[in-house]
This record gives C-alpha cells, structure tokens and sequence, in this order.
C-alpha cells in the first residue's frame, strides 16, 4: 500500500483545462466521433485531450485544498494482479463491497473516499493531471481490460508508485464532506442522480448519495473526463439485487486502509496484542484476491461475503453465472 501522511493539501484539475470536447449531442447521427477531435483541439488553444462527451456529462474537480487523515491505498487497482473482472460492478455492488470490508475480516481496509482516491491518485505533492504526470500519454497504459494489471508499470507515478487508477477502468468510492462541499459551490450546485443533490443526507448523518465512481478510462467518449482521476460521477442510491445481472459497469473498488500499529509491532512480536488476529485477517484478505484474480465481481463478492458469514450468500440471484461450492449459492 501508499501512505498518505496527515496534512494539508492542493488537489483537483490546474489551469488550464486540458480537454477538448467533442458534443455527442449535436450530431444528427453519432458515427466516428472521434473524427471531430482535431477540429476540437484546434478550436480550444491549449488544450491536448480530446473528451468525445456523452448525452450525460460529469464534471471535472479543479483545484481546491483538503485535509485528510493519514490513510493508506493500494498501489494497484483491485484486485491486483491479472486482469480486470469482466462483469465491473454497481451501486449494489459496491454496497456489498463497502459491507465486506467494514466486517473487519480483512484487517483495517476499507473502501477509499474520494478525496482520499484524487488526492492518492494524483499525488498529494504532485497533483498530477493523470496517475502518470501532467502530459497526456494513454499509450502508456492498457487499451484493453484483460490485460495483466500492473504489467505496464509506466501507467503509474514514481513518486508515489501509484498506477493505472483512471487511466484505465474508473473505481467505486464513498461521498465525503470535502467533495460536497466542492460540488456545492459550483454555479451548477452539486447535482446528483434522479434530482438529488450530492450533499443531502440521511436521518442518521450519511449521505443519500454514498458510492461514486472516481477516475476517468482510457475510453475517449465517455460521460466523465478521460484518463484523470479528478472527475466523477454516481449511479444514484442503492437499489437491491434484482435486475443486477443487466447492471453491470466498468467500474472496479479503491480499497484504502486507516493505519495500524500492529504492522510495525507484530513482525517482531507475532505473539502479541492482536498479532493473531491480524494475521488471521492478513491470510483471509490474500486468500479473497488469489480467488478473485480472473473472475467476474459477482463470484468474488459472493466468495467474500459467504466466507465472512458463514453460510452461502448470492449476491446476484439472476447471475447467468454458476457459483461452484463456496462461491454463494
């Protein structure tokens, strides 16, 4: 994993704003879109990224300070190694997910914020357009998704050993107050999905809107910023599992984890407070991404979730997949 130190920090987009957008919406038939990107570049001097947007369109986040706990993230994307699940994953999913991790059975790892993703991604002392730098260079990085992660080790910061996040598929993170409070001040307000505001909240303090999707892909034409990790966009609340074998998305999670004293501790006194326990958590987390490697989101979410409760669980009943024993079903 990366540490982020506790402090202060400038996150976002600088000026100026690097894309050139190509506007779906005004095409009579959308065929080779991306015919019209050197027109638009072009047309908008400085900027050297073409965006072919959508109908729907998300913002890109621009410069603005944060603060955050120390926290870590993981240096690749989920989950780690091979390629990436075919099937991505949504909002139900990520609450699965987002319930996985909170069970504790897998150590101190959690699903990341997305001030702690931008800011990790980007580099809280380099703020870096794209995971790699400043300077667009998608060849760097996968064009295909079954392409071993972590096999292209320049789609990736040296400074901070941090790669492929959006610059390949896009992550599910959580809500959290300072990106709110950056949405909310823009003259658009903060928009969210169905009408909802990204702000509002729950009777218990949580937001309404809890899981986003961070970071942009290598795809050109997409409905959120291409290849940066400052931009982002929801699917609205969660909604159950029916139907969710016709949901899925290109989205992986971003697993963070709050610091742990027993990583420095328990090396050289694995009898110690909580050492058993935390290696007990540390084999089961290795155990779940060795199983997950080269298979869709659903048959790793049921492994995970039936192993932290003990009985079968299916997290897609109207999967076309069949879950072998211990999978869910």
């Amino acid at each position: 994993m990366v540490h982020v130190a506790a402090g202060t920090y400038t996150t976002g987009m600088l000026p100026p704003n690097p894309f050139a957008a190509v506007d779906t919406t005004k095409m009579a038939v959308v065929d080779a879109p991306e015919n019209e990107c050197p027109a638009a570049l072009e047309a908008n001097p400085g900027t050297s990224v073409c965006w072919i947007q959508t109908d729907l369109r998300d913002p890109v986040v621009s410069a603005h300070e944060v603060t955050v706990d120390g926290y870590c993230m993981e240096a690749l994307p989920f989950p780690g190694d091979g390629p990436y699940p075919p099937d991505g994953m949504t909002t139900y999913d990520a609450s699965r997910f987002d319930e996985l991790l909170s069970t504790g059975a897998f150590g101190p790892r959690r699903m990341c914020a997305y001030t702690e993703y931008e800011l990790a991604v980007a580099g809280p002392h380099t703020n870096h357009r794209y995971v790699y730098g400043n300077a667009p260079d998608p060849a760097r990085c996968h064009q295909r998704e079954d392409e071993a992660i972590g096999s292209r080790p320049d789609c990736g910061s040296a400074a901070t050993g941090m790669a492929e996040y959006g610059a390949v598929i896009s992550q599910w993170v959580l809500n959290d107050a300072q990106l709110t409070a950056w949405a909310c001040s823009r003259p658009e307000g903060c928009p969210a999905s169905g009408g909802a505001r990204l702000d509002e909240r729950n009777p218990d303090g949580g937001f309404k809107t809890r899981y986003l999707v961070a970071g942009g892909t290598r795809r050109m034409q997409t409905r959120q910023a291409p290849y940066t990790p400052h931009t982002y966009h929801d699917h609205g609340q969660v909604s159950g599992p029916g139907g969710c074998d016709k949901w899925g998305w290109d989205d992986g999670p971003a697993v963070c984890a709050t610091p742990d004293e027993r990583y420095a501790r328990c090396p050289g006194d694995p009898d110690g407070p909580g050492c058993r326990e935390l290696q007990a958590q540390e084999l089961a987390w290795a155990g779940l991404l060795d199983f997950c490697r080269g298979r869709h989101m659903t048959e790793c979410l049921s492994r995970g979730l039936s192993a932290v409760s003990g009985e079968p669980v299916d997290v897609c009943p109207e999967s076309d997949l069949t879950l072998g024993p211990g999978q869910g079903r």
